[in-house]
């Protein structure tokens, strides 16, 4: 039986409660959601009286500025250790708290390889797990919650703890990143649980402010979102984004997933944003507001997500104009598409009558979804 976020919350305070020490390991490129939920958790071990180290070991000059800047702020205010770093005085009872991530390619080499030793693992997510997943009964993954930051401020609330205003709008804007302010993904829950914050000492105003960018970083989601491509199938829009005009610019992944928010202001199925993020490995960053199954387009790509935000890493090509052509062979098939209109099902429907009077069915089933289509190194990425 699925556990509640109330059994989490149980098993969460026994788990730390009995450890020696708290790793807590946030994904790697981290992001707004994963940062509030790994301090989160940290406030927690501070709340229950046990000491805590965040792992992580990030390059600022990647980050947006907003992101850096908490980032910073984090690493002077909380134990931070480098992966390197956890072998150092490991004790028996020593556990690990994976929060925004629980699968092992999108955690640390020196983390995965260390994950046996640890007397407990657990995980607080809300993607979807797949065959990269990390097998612990210690979880608490639920793919309706709009990020993870909704479930540490639920928590907070349960272990009657209230965030300070800094953390109140490190909670809010991991909410607001995962949402697309409030855009997409979002219930009567989440509505609330930023209210919450909002009484708690979150700033709109700031939390805003922390998504602002310097010129050459909108410069560059700009030049992205310049090379979009709306392909239409039968009744279904999608909008594509490659930079053709400048294949060989490397980009980060959250600026992938910057310019593929951008476009779901316009009636499309779910859109997508393809690019170099490193020397041969190209990044993909899907979202939809929830016409395309686009956490199962990604898996095809060994990549996954929720139902609203996903991504992959195509490794060992540099080729962009290849994985775009790979994604386009899979978006013409219809199963991906959540909703069929009402016209086009009494087109299919007249078809089948067209069928049955001639006595002969042209109806094929689809391919097989689970089907690997790119016939090359590929991984998952990060912060989806």
């Amino acid at each position: 039986m699925e556990k509640s976020l109330k059994d989490f919350k149980s098993l969460l305070a026994n788990r730390i409660s009995g450890a020696s020490r708290v790793f807590i390991i946030p994904h790697i490129n981290v992001d707004f959601d994963a940062l509030g939920a790994s301090v989160g958790v940290a406030e927690i071990c501070s709340h229950l009286g046990k000491s805590c180290c965040i792992v992580m070991n990030e390059q600022t000059n990647t980050m947006s500025v907003g992101i850096r800047g908490v980032y910073e702020t984090v690493l002077k205010q909380y134990t931070v250790l480098a992966p390197e770093q956890v072998i150092l005085g490991r004790k028996d009872q020593d556990i690990v708290v994976m929060v925004d991530v629980g699968k092992k390619n999108l955690i640390p080499d020196a983390i995965r390889e260390q994950l046996p030793t640890f007397s407990r693992v657990v995980i607080l997510d809300h993607h979807k797990e797949d065959e990269q997943t990390i097998q612990t009964k210690d979880k608490f993954v639920n793919l309706t919650t709009s990020s993870t930051c909704e479930m540490i401020t639920r928590l907070f609330k349960m272990y009657g703890m209230k965030p300070n205003k800094w953390m109140s709008n490190l909670l809010l804007a991991g909410i607001f990143l995962d949402t697309n302010k409030l855009r997409k993904n979002t219930n009567e829950k989440t509505l609330e649980i930023a209210a919450r914050l909002i009484r708690c000492g979150a700033s709109i105003q700031d939390v805003n402010d922390l998504f602002l960018e310097d010129f050459e970083h909108d410069r560059a989601i700009q030049h992205l979102i310049d090379g979009t491509e709306f392909i239409s199938h039968t009744i279904h829009s999608v909008a594509i984004i490659v930079n053709s005009q400048n294949p060989d610019r490397i980009y980060s992944q959250a600026e992938l997933a910057q310019a593929a928010d951008y476009l779901l202001q316009y009636k499309v199925d779910a859109s997508y944003a393809i690019g170099l993020v490193g020397p041969d490995t190209i990044g993909i960053s899907a979202r939809t507001m929830g016409g395309m199954y686009i956490a199962d387009v990604m898996h095809l790509f060994n990549g996954g997500g929720n139902e609203h935000s996903a991504a992959a890493r195509v490794l060992n090509t540099s080729d962009v104009e290849l994985v775009k052509r790979e994604l386009l062979k899979v978006i013409s098939r219809e199963e991906f598409y959540a909703v069929k209109s009402t016209i086009l099902e009494q087109e299919v429907e007249n078809l089948e009558k067209d069928s049955e009077a001639v006595g002969e069915n042209d109806f094929h089933q689809p391919q097989d979804g689970t089907k690997q289509i790119v016939k090359m190194k590929i991984c998952t990425a990060a912060g989806c």
